[in-house]
């Protein structure tokens, strides 16, 4: 690998901070890892801390980068997308789509957050052939 990342950052750009944060603390439960500024919030995604999924309300940022959710898609994969369903279902969420099994071996559901952005939970199928994202080897190809 030409680089050797310890950890990765998803940063998406919102207008309502507040809303951000409610949504993210509240509704989806991340663990807040810093917030630097007003305008700008991480959290935790996982329990072995490798990615962050940051928020920023910074105009000039937003500006540069877009916001409104286009062409952003985060996916979290979960144990079991239907028991995350009924639980964010509980919290209030409203989802786009509801549980479904895609042909390539997982099973999504969809929803949005304040700023627009699409958020997938996901699962593997048991019994679909799928590499659940590793890379092979393609010297030995």
């Amino acid at each position: 690998m030409a680089i050797s990342p310890t950890e990765s950052f998803v940063i998406i750009y919102h207008e309502d901070m507040g809303a951000a944060r409610e949504f993210y603390e509240s509704t989806l439960g991340l663990e807040l890892r810093e917030a630097t500024y007003d305008w700008f919030v991480g959290y935790w995604v996982s329990e072995k801390h490798e990615m962050t999924l940051c928020i920023s309300t910074s105009p000039e940022e937003r500006m540069a980068w877009g916001a409104a959710g286009k062409g952003v898609v985060i996916d979290f994969v979960v144990p079991d997308v239907d028991e995350a369903y009924a639980r964010l279902t509980g919290r209030g969420v409203r989802f786009v789509e509801p549980p479904t099994d895609k042909p390539w071996g997982l099973r999504t559901a969809s929803f949005l957050d304040p700023g627009g952005y699409t958020l997938t939970i996901t699962s593997y199928l048991p019994g679909k052939n799928h590499d659940r994202g590793l890379v092979r080897d393609r010297s030995a190809q």
